[in-house]
């Protein structure tokens, strides 16, 4: 109803402006002798003419000024006026109001919005939603009815994000027999202070099967060090702009193999694969690779086919999620499963280097 009478006022309007300067053309054409009408046409058409421009003018302005009192006096809707700022009283365009359950809209260039509430949905209080690009998300507000006249909401920049992308390029292999994925994660801290990064959590999902992925071991890329195990959050320094790179792989309980290999004679001392002082490593025992290579062959979980991987990244206040979709062929599945051969040598059970390959061979793919 009151949308019919507010487009009905702005017309009303127009129309007394035009009929006020017919009736000042007349007048003037009347006074200046110009035109000499009778008694009776002055009196029946120039004054009628003043008449109805003052009544169109009247009832123009009161369409348009009461068509929402109007409404609501009509119906018992709401309508409900409000802006959204920044702290510093910047207007934000583009900002959603979410109405919850009863409309959502979005502010305009001068960050003001809207909304009208139907009869048969008005409350007490409301509950808004408020989100915004570049600005923080604040918890859900309760306002009275009275408060929703003219509301005013601000918001508080957001830092800027810590993360930035999961970059280019992606490696998948395995670590007897379970799968890994190597994400290089795109970092730049502008602020001024150390940083970290929280946590890192990941899935990996293909056509049979669904892991719940981990960090196991990192290291920046670069020449600032090998892969080291995960303790803890990821300091990122101030001013830094650099790749990290995240080895996440499935949860492994390794009891039953260390079992069997510890109980071999010539382990009853040392485990397999201890670095010597001189930096080498002696190749596992036949016995020790053969449980080794059938605890391998018993966990390998690639499969071809399509695999999809999520990652989700906590920084401070910040939480993002990347995604990656990637392929195995059969030939990338023989190529991984032939991989675990790589045991014998120790190479794919060093904590320092998870991307092991000799010869040719690797445990890993770049995807």
């Amino acid at each position: 109803m009151a949308s019919v009478i507010e487009q009905i006022g702005t017309p009303l309007q127009l129309t007394a402006l035009f009929l006020l300067l017919v009736f000042g053309v007349l007048r003037l054409l009347v006074r200046s002798g110009k035109w000499t009408p009778s008694a009776s046409t002055n009196r029946l058409v120039i004054n009628r003419i003043f008449q109805t421009a003052i009544v169109a003018l009247v009832a123009g302005v009161l369409t348009s000024t009461l068509g929402p009192s109007f409404d609501r006096w009509m119906n018992g809707g709401e309508i409900f006026h409000g802006a959204v700022l920044s702290t510093t009283g910047d207007p934000i365009a583009g900002a959603t109001i979410n109405l919850i359950t009863i409309a959502t809209v979005t502010t305009n260039g001068v960050g003001q919005f809207d909304i009208t509430v139907p009869p048969d949905r008005v409350l007490k209080e409301y509950k808004l939603q408020i989100k915004a690009p570049s600005y923080e998300t604040p918890a859900v507000m309760t306002k009275s009815a009275a408060d929703m006249k003219n509301v005013e909401i601000r918001l508080t920049s957001a830092p800027p994000e810590l993360v930035k992308a999961l970059a280019s390029p992606l490696f998948v292999g395995q670590y007897f027999g379970n799968p890994f994925v190597l994400v290089s994660l795109r970092v730049e801290n502008a602020g001024t202070s150390m940083t970290t990064i929280n946590e890192i959590r990941g899935t990996l999902v293909g056509k049979d099967a669904s892991f719940v992925l981990s960090p196991a071991f990192w290291t920046i890329v670069g020449p600032l060090g090998p892969f080291a195990p995960v303790m803890g959050p990821f300091p990122i320094s101030a001013g830094a702009k650099l790749d990290i790179r995240v080895v996440m792989m499935p949860g492994m309980n390794f009891a039953t193999l260390y079992s069997m290999v510890g109980a071999l004679p010539e382990y009853k001392l040392q485990p397999p694969c201890v670095q010597k002082f001189n930096g080498s490593v002696d190749p596992m025992t036949a016995d020790a690779y053969e449980n080794s290579k059938a605890f391998a062959d018993e966990r390998f979980a690639w499969r071809e086919g399509d695999w999809h991987l999520k990652v989700d990244v906590v920084a401070e206040n910040q939480a993002r999620t990347f995604q990656r979709d990637f392929n195995l062929s059969s030939v990338d599945v023989d190529h991984l499963r032939a991989s675990i051969a790589l045991l014998r040598q120790c190479l794919s059970a060093t904590a320092a280097a998870p991307l092991a390959q000799d010869s040719g061979m690797a445990n890993f793919l770049e995807k």
